[in-house]
């Protein structure tokens, strides 16, 4: 998403923004190796049962020949198949289980730091075009005015909390609603639903522990039954960034554009 327009000038927002990005990138990069991981224990671990499967093959054999002797040994080899099979299945697990809750938790990051993007963006903006507030009408309260050392930080305090006012107030379908009305264009056709349903995961994950609760599934139908766990693998994790980038590219050239003195 970065490296798409490195080149261009960009806001301090987006500079922060890409340095978070970084962040989610790395861990991205452990997932991918552990599933790489995975896929290689998978192979390990066929290749001995299909040795283990042969030696219980040929110890079956030998019971058919000489019962007595050959008893033990297949009971050996049984149990042997057995336990490595067990111990399989709750590695495998449990492996399972860490890679989807750290995927599940990309997400909510990666809402995050979206959300602090473009609260900081809005906020800087604010502090070169303070008619975006006038409607607004923001007031101080006087515990703030007498405990600030100056009237610059109360100021930007003003301008921080009309910045987290505009994002509470609705979600992506919302907030491309209103851009759209400030000037932004060449938001991708669908791109509303596509987000609210990254913001809905965000949101199954940090109050619901990443179950897909009734509301859940009545919003977004398809992405998972209520009552289980939402899932999120490296190429739908990909269809979300290719969506979030979708939202955030044209959001940011809107406003180096119309105030080019934001840039970093």
């Amino acid at each position: 998403m970065a490296s798409t327009s490195a080149s261009a000038s960009h806001t301090r927002a987006w500079t922060a923004l890409r340095q978070n990005l970084d962040s989610i990138a790395h861990m991205v990069a452990l997932v991918s190796r552990e599933q790489a991981f995975l896929h290689t224990e998978s192979t390990r671990f066929k290749r001995y049962m299909k040795r283990v499967s042969i030696e219980v093959a040929r110890t079956q054999t030998l019971v058919g020949k000489s019962p007595a002797l050959a008893f033990l040994p297949l009971q050996a080899a049984v149990a042997k198949l057995k336990l490595a099979s067990e111990r399989y299945k709750r590695s495998r697990q449990t492996r399972d289980e860490r890679i989807g809750t750290v995927m599940l938790w990309q997400v909510v990051m990666l809402v995050t730091c979206v959300e602090a993007y473009l609260q900081d963006l809005l906020a800087i903006s604010a502090r070169v075009d303070p008619k975006l507030m006038d409607e607004t009408q923001q007031v101080a309260p006087y515990a703030d005015v007498i405990s600030a050392t100056s009237l610059d930080e109360l100021a930007s305090e003003l301008r921080d909390r009309w910045a987290r006012k505009w994002l509470s107030d609705g979600g992506p379908t919302h907030w491309i609603s209103r851009l759209k009305r400030m000037g932004a264009r060449g938001y991708p056709d669908g791109l509303a639903p596509r987000l609210e349903v990254i913001w809905g995961i965000r949101h199954v994950v940090v109050h619901a522990a990443g179950v897909a609760t009734t509301d859940f599934v009545n919003r977004h139908p398809g992405v998972a039954a209520s009552g289980d766990r939402v899932q999120v693998g490296l190429g739908k994790f990909g269809e979300f960034l290719g969506s979030v980038h979708g939202f955030l590219e044209p959001t940011e050239r809107f406003f180096v554009r119309r105030y080019p003195s934001l840039r970093a």
